[in-house]
């Protein structure tokens, strides 16, 4: 039975909070190993905005999330995935009017449109370790654009034996970069060999690459369902 696809293995996921992702995989019959690698830290932030916002922007689900002292006075939302889009939504009311095919920053920009006649305003709502990549890609389209840092991705330490019994699983599902380094990190901190990792896009797995990790695949959507379908697809 398709429950039983993923009986008998066993998985690392390391978002800060468990969910949906964990109860997919132990629907198919995997035992999960929730570590928790990072923690998000709200960053003080001045709310005032100088000038209508054409456009509000978001490129991350935490950014979404922080996004409410905004969302309601922008005439255009985007969001770089799908889930960030769901979660902005919400948060504004209003439905959001670009989201990207694939959910990369690359792609957001790629699909961004050009400022008008006399240039327009963009705001963005991101994290302290975000790449410059969509405000830079933003300008360059001539839009002014207030960046705003509304969060920081802080490691959260984790304990010898934890650690140790958590590389004796097959494979590690990392959904954001700063869990790819933090896994890293942890694995050199106690001198212990990675499983094969499973990223939700490709600026993580160039993270985890870089990191030294062995990228067994990489989720063909950068959301739960991506990670899900790899997760089956690399044990069947």
């Amino acid at each position: 039975m398709s429950e039983g696809l993923l009986h008998g293995r066993i998985v690392v996921t390391t978002r800060p909070d468990a969910g949906d992702l964990e109860r997919r995989l132990e629907h198919y019959g995997a035992t999960v190993v929730h570590l928790p690698l990072t923690d998000i830290i709200d960053v003080p932030v001045d709310t005032s905005v100088a000038g209508p916002i054409d456009w509000l922007v978001v490129t991350s689900a935490n950014g979404a999330r922080r996004s409410a002292p905004w969302a309601s006075l922008a005439s255009h939302r985007s969001a770089v995935g799908p889930s960030s889009a769901a979660i902005l939504s919400e948060a504004s009311g209003e439905i959001v009017d670009l989201v990207p095919e694939n959910a990369s920053g690359k792609d957001l920009v790629s699909v961004f449109p050009t400022a008008p006649a006399g240039g327009g305003h963009v705001l963005i709502v991101r994290g302290e370790q975000a790449s410059d990549e969509v405000r830079t890609g933003i300008e360059r389209l001539g839009w002014r654009v207030t960046d705003v840092v509304a969060y920081r991705t802080q490691q959260l330490r984790v304990d010898q034996h934890v650690a140790e019994n958590a590389v004796k699983a097959e494979l590690v599902l990392l959904a954001a970069s700063s869990a790819a380094s933090a896994w890293a990190s942890m694995c050199r901190t106690y001198q212990l060999t990675s499983p094969p990792v499973i990223t939700i896009g490709v600026p993580t797995a160039q993270t985890a690459e870089r990191e030294a990790l062995r990228v067994a695949d990489i989720a063909e959507s950068s959301t739960i369902d991506g990670l899900v379908s790899a997760t089956l697809n690399y044990f069947n």
